[in-house]
């Protein structure tokens, strides 16, 4: 699963190769600059990213508004990488069934 949710916002944020193995925070982490740059200077198409992944909006305005600016672009990630991981694996269980 960790493998696709790699692929797939690698292929959202434009990222060079990503590794296709590896944890959660490891593929947060590897995604946490692009987010930030985002956070920096393009508000706009992180907004429209978070929309196309369906993050949901009281979890991006938890993380905007009361997450240290510090920490917010991993944070973000985090939610991100999550978000992919969950619809993955609901499509998964929805199309064994």
């Amino acid at each position: 699963m960790l493998a696709a949710c790699a692929v797939d916002l690698q292929e959202r944020l434009s990222l060079p190769e990503v590794p296709k193995s590896g944890t959660r925070e490891e593929l947060a982490s590897l995604i946490c600059p692009r987010i930030q740059r985002l956070l920096d200077r393009d508000m706009e198409r992180l907004l429209q990213l978070c929309y196309q992944i369906d993050l949901g909006e009281e979890k991006l305005k938890n993380i905007l508004y009361h997450t240290p600016v510090m920490t917010m672009a991993m944070e973000l990630s985090l939610a991100l990488v999550d978000r992919q991981l969950l619809k993955l694996q609901l499509r998964a269980k929805y199309r064994n069934e």
